[in-house]
């Protein structure tokens, strides 16, 4: 097997695919509408990469790259290849491909109400598995919590804030930016 990436576009046939999957597995505050999904596509080097084995398609995935870091925005295994280890077989692709770089994911809170608890602690589970550990800092996005995880080294908050401010630029960035907090 033999992972590979290849840039999110709407010419392969699997984009419908990508896009349906896209809106399955992000359901949350995350997930931003299909049609500016389509928009950011049209931009180049947007992060949004759709996932192969070899030819097979297995998911997709959306990264971006600020110093010394990698930050993965979106993640998902199309349902028809979970449990067949290519969720661990991605994140070993993307730790051999950015080695030299702290790689950083948000996961939902460990929320006893919430109603997917049990998903988001099988979902804390896999990602600890694959050798992340907490940050020890929180993210707040709009209504949703996130904690964020890391792997290679930890962060400071200041690191995620300076990460943000490049992430959300401008005025509409700034309104939107993501407040970071310590894990109480």
């Amino acid at each position: 097997m033999s992972i590979n990436l290849r840039p999110l576009l709407a010419s392969d046939p699997n984009y419908g695919l990508v896009i349906d999957l896209y809106k399955t597995a992000f359901t949350t505050v995350r997930h931003i509408p299909a049609w500016v999904l389509r928009l950011t596509m049209r931009r180049s080097n947007n992060g949004f990469s759709m996932i192969y084995d070899q030819y097979k398609w297995v998911g997709l995935l959306k990264v971006t790259e600020h110093a010394d870091f990698v930050f993965v925005h979106f993640f998902a295994i199309a349902d028809s290849m979970r449990s067949g280890g290519y969720g661990s077989r991605v994140l070993d692709f993307i730790k051999a491909k950015y080695a030299n770089k702290i790689i950083i994911l948000n996961v939902e809170n460990l929320d006893p109400q919430a109603a997917n608890y049990r998903q988001r602690i099988k979902r804390r589970a896999f990602y600890e598995n694959n050798g992340f550990i907490t940050s020890g800092l929180v993210v707040q996005d709009s209504s949703e919590q996130m904690d964020m995880l890391v792997f290679g080294r930890g962060v400071s908050k200041n690191e995620i804030e300076d990460i943000y401010r490049q992430l959300y630029k401008g005025f509409w960035g700034a309104l939107s930016r993501p407040k970071v907090m310590y894990l109480s």
